[in-house]
């Protein structure tokens, strides 16, 4: 599962919640690719039905245009299955997987909480897949809740990283931005301060005779020091040459900001002196 994924899918239903009714929910196609029995979702597009209906019939019509408009953008992209918005599976999400299934014979549903708990840590999504079962010697076809991991590419990492730093109103100022940058690095940084004493702690505690000796935790503490080129003359030239450069683009700065500054005042200063001479002429 991709972080576009989640993020259409919000912003699907955000869009949508104030003409929602209680209860309600928001409904999808989740396109990807599968490659073995491995699928990676990586977008979605929106579907139409009828929501006052109790059968939620979905608007075939309209999800073969959508179809066909993703497929000529991207071809490679399949639909793998459907998503919706709820805190638990609908007596009629059973009829709607049909539908997708006249398109992939397999499809995965996901199912996106979008109600907010602070207790809930983790990521209020499920997926399901169907079964047949046979209920009172009649074969049925039941949801059953399969594994996912998220995984995301350079690209998308980046555009993440900018959505959580867009402030409340809607805009990113770079005073946010760099605010939010600097939170993130503290935190880094007193996590890896936080593991290096805990090794730190373990190794000193060996050498005491507190612990036995795990000699395969010592030869990965060792291979992390090795990789690691801390007090060497190459790594304080390179810390020195990037210090220099971060100096400069400064400096250079400064320097045109100065410079703008000091033009709109010539600027003003000839627009001022042009008004006064043509106000002299008009006298004479």
């Amino acid at each position: 599962l991709h972080p576009l994924v989640i993020i259409n899918i919000s912003d699907h239903y955000t869009r949508c919640s104030y003409n929602v009714k209680e209860g309600g929910r928001v409904i999808g196609c989740l396109l990807g690719e599968q490659k073995g029995r491995v699928i990676h979702i990586t977008n979605t597009f929106e579907m139409n039905f009828k929501a006052d209906s109790e059968e939620q019939n979905v608007d075939q019509e309209h999800l073969n245009f959508k179809k066909q408009q993703y497929k000529t953008v991207f071809p490679k992209l399949e639909v793998i299955g459907w998503y919706s918005t709820g805190d638990k599976i609908q007596e009629n999400d059973l009829q709607t997987h049909k539908t997708i299934s006249e398109i992939n014979e397999s499809p995965v549903f996901l199912l996106l909480d979008p109600t907010i708990s602070a207790a809930n840590r983790d990521l209020p999504i499920k997926f399901y897949e169907t079964e047949m079962h046979v209920i009172e010697g009649i074969p049925s076809q039941i949801f059953v809740q399969a594994k996912y991991t998220v995984d995301s590419l350079e690209a998308e990492r980046i555009a993440v990283d900018q959505v959580a730093r867009i402030v409340p109103s809607g805009k990113a100022s770079s005073t946010e931005q760099l605010s939010s940058h600097m939170t993130g690095m503290q935190n880094a940084i007193k996590m890896l301060r936080m593991r290096i004493s805990t090794i730190l702690g373990v190794v000193k505690q060996m050498k005491e005779g507190k612990i036995p000796y795990d000699h395969g935790l010592l030869r990965e503490i060792s291979s992390l020091v090795r990789r690691l080129p801390v007090g060497t003359d190459k790594t304080k030239k390179g810390l020195n040459l990037e210090y220099n450069d971060t100096l400069l683009i400064t400096y250079l700065s400064v320097m045109t900001s100065g410079n703008a500054t000091l033009h709109e005042l010539v600027n003003k200063i000839n627009a001022t002196y042009d008004q006064r001479v043509s106000h002299r002429r008009t006298l004479f």
